[in-house]
């Protein structure tokens, strides 16, 4: 009887222990990632980057990053009933090709990389019909008595070669 005891405590040690590494290594994995994505943009590659993308990205900001953007987006709302449909099911899935050629300059620019490497960044790992996601959360306007702050998100999905690949940029609130 002291013998089972000895064994099943041997055995949930054994079991904790070793989710314990796996859980570690999940999240190892996401930081080795984020780091190469990060020194990719700082090396501006955009092979690169490319080659860490999804096919499309998913991104608001991307529809209203230049003033003839902006202006597209106001005739959209004024003028057609379905315009939030046509956002959100159509406009904001980005191609990597036109995201590289029309986005990538914009928006990561020296300053915003400097903030993505040197600001708070949280890591959460999901798992969604069988699909792992890792979101990374970096705050990037910090809070004021009057403003509650703001953060970046880049969502990265796991893909059937265990290759992580960015769909998603976006902004909280």
């Amino acid at each position: 009887m002291k013998l089972t005891h000895i064994l099943i405590a041997l055995l949930l040690t054994i079991t904790s222990v070793s989710c314990q590494q796996k859980k570690k290594a999940s999240g190892d994995d996401v930081a080795v990632m984020w780091t190469s994505f990060l020194s990719d943009l700082e090396a501006k590659d955009k092979v690169a980057f490319k080659h860490s993308s999804d096919k499309t990205i998913r991104c608001y900001d991307c529809l209203e990053n230049t003033p003839s953007e902006v202006q597209q987006m106001n005739l959209l709302r004024e003028n057609d009933a379905l315009w939030y449909d046509k956002i959100y099911d159509d406009f904001i899935y980005i191609p990597i090709d036109s995201f590289i050629a029309k986005d990538y300059d914009i928006l990561f620019n020296q300053k915003f990389i400097h903030m993505l490497r040197e600001n708070e960044t949280v890591i959460s790992n999901e798992a969604k019909n069988g699909v792992a996601f890792a979101h990374i959360l970096v705050t990037t306007t910090l809070p004021t008595e009057f403003f509650e702050g703001g953060q970046h998100i880049f969502s990265f999905k796991k893909n059937k070669n265990d290759e992580w690949k960015l769909n998603e940029i976006g902004t909280i609130p």
